[in-house]
């Protein structure tokens, strides 16, 4: 959609991409990675560890997933960016940009994957160059154009404006395989392959149904606040649509100002509306003030918020008025990595890397990026070129980065459906569902999350489309 290409800057300001933000296993981590946050741009920071070291004997796994790098004999140099000894591939995000460190964890993450990949041999004996470019939010299509002429694929990566470069993509015949895709241009674009699918017309309600089931009388009088900025309220467009289908019916729905200081009014009539579930397309820092000013005219609806919101920054600073909110993950949880042997060795090499870094979501869908590019590349062996990696990558119809996250099938760009509801507690995020002993056969058969076939629906608003060769 064009009117969200052209507003999708400001969102900086706000959140949408706050899934960078992530939250971290304990308040000694918390404050111990703090003094990595905040780089300026420029050089892309690099971190202060050595190689990973293999878990002990070599990881030959990756969680379940089997490990796509290792030594072999592959040579030649078939491919831009391949050469008889070494694959290029390069990472975009906006570190440098108008807000400091903005989804630095992209950079961390695949700085760490690079060195865990090599320390194993590189894949099939090529070793792995892994190039971070800083897009600095606006020269997202110059680091396209750079990528084109120097690296075999984009990957793990995500800009703010990414949509700008899509059609320098498409041109030169360039694989993407992002974190995340932000665009609707990009999110759909024919060369762009995502770990964790996200097509626009698709909506995950499932975590509604949930909450719907705990609080029979949410649905009934729903609200929905956004910042208003185009592409959040497009977002919230989605949620809402998504959410009537399964019986919500918004009976309030508004635009706050970016970084609004005056909630008052807008919780006031909330409440004489009679609003019994609410939920915000922003960030933790705007669902803060909201809250406290909820707090203070004593309304109290079940509030549901979704990814992004997974920030520890955000119960520790809201405090008590956080109590009792939901929030919903498509990742395996920080705080449960002793259950998670895919989540624990992500953290494990990321801090043995990158000290200083910071676990972050969209970090977590980098990796599962890196390994779904890596599995592909494996599996062509020597020949390894643009083309047959797009073609191998149509083939991965099953994918959960080894367990990082539920399944999805990013050859069809389809997503799974599956789910964990958390909520803030104590100050802190603890686990709601499904719960491993009172929701055992929903948590066993989605391996900790809760997989239903009803939990995705079909939007049919316009919300955009991916851009094509040719464009």
């Amino acid at each position: 959609m064009v009117r969200a290409a052209r507003v999708i800057a400001p969102v900086l300001v706000t959140a949408l991409l706050a899934t960078g933000c992530g939250t971290r296993l304990s308040n000694e981590e918390i404050e111990a990675a703090a003094d990595g946050m905040g780089r300026p741009g420029g050089a892309v920071p690099g971190g202060r560890g050595g190689a990973p070291v293999p878990s002990e004997g070599g990881p030959v796994t990756f969680g379940d997933l089997p490990s796509p790098c290792g030594p072999g004999d592959a040579s030649g140099a078939t491919e831009v960016g391949v050469t008889d000894d070494e694959i290029t591939i390069v990472t975009i995000a906006d570190p440098g940009g108008v807000r400091p460190g903005l989804n630095q964890g992209v950079f961390d993450t695949m700085k760490a994957f690079g060195e865990w990949c090599n320390a194993q041999g590189g894949i099939n004996g090529r070793r792995l160059n892994v190039v971070l470019r800083d897009a600095q939010l606006t020269d997202y299509q110059a680091q396209v154009a750079y990528a084109c002429e120097h690296a075999l694929a984009l990957v793990g990566g995500i800009g703010v404006l990414d949509q700008t470069g899509v059609q320098d993509q498409l041109d030169c015949g360039l694989p993407n395989i992002p974190a995340a895709a932000v665009s609707p241009e990009q999110t759909s674009a024919g060369l762009t392959v995502q770990p964790l699918p996200n097509p626009v017309d698709r909506f995950l309600v499932g975590p509604g149904r949930w909450i719907a089931g705990q609080h029979p009388e949410a649905p009934g009088r729903a609200a929905a606040l956004r910042t208003k900025l185009s592409i959040l309220e497009i977002q919230s467009d989605r949620y809402i649509e998504g959410y009537e289908q399964i019986g919500y019916d918004f009976v309030f729905v508004d635009s706050a100002n970016v970084s609004e200081t005056n909630w008052s009014p807008l919780v006031l009539a909330m409440k004489n509306e009679g609003v019994t579930y609410l939920t915000l397309t922003s960030s933790y820092e705007e669902i803060i003030p909201l809250q406290k000013e909820m707090a203070l005219q004593g309304f109290d609806p079940v509030v549901e918020l979704e990814a992004n919101f997974y920030n520890a920054k955000y119960p520790q600073q809201a405090g008590d008025t956080a109590e009792g909110t939901y929030v919903r993950l498509t990742v395996w949880p920080f705080e449960e990595a002793d259950r998670n042997p895919a989540m624990a060795e992500y953290l494990r090499v990321l801090r043995e890397v990158v000290p200083e870094a910071e676990p972050e979501l969209l970090g977590v869908q980098a990796w599962s990026a890196a390994l779904l590019w890596a599995t592909a590349v494996k599996n062509l062996g020597s020949e390894v070129t643009r083309e047959r990696l797009m073609e191998e990558l149509t083939r991965i119809t099953d994918w959960t980065g080894g367990g990082l996250h539920g399944p999805g099938n990013p050859a069809a760009n389809e997503p799974g459906g599956c789910f964990i509801v958390m909520q803030v507690a104590d100050g802190a995020f603890v686990r709601r569902y499904p719960l491993p002993d009172e929701d055992a056969e929903v948590y066993r058969a989605g391996n900790g999350f809760a997989c239903p076939q009803d939990s995705m629906v079909e939007l049919t608003g316009d919300y955009g489309q991916g851009g094509r060769a040719g464009g």
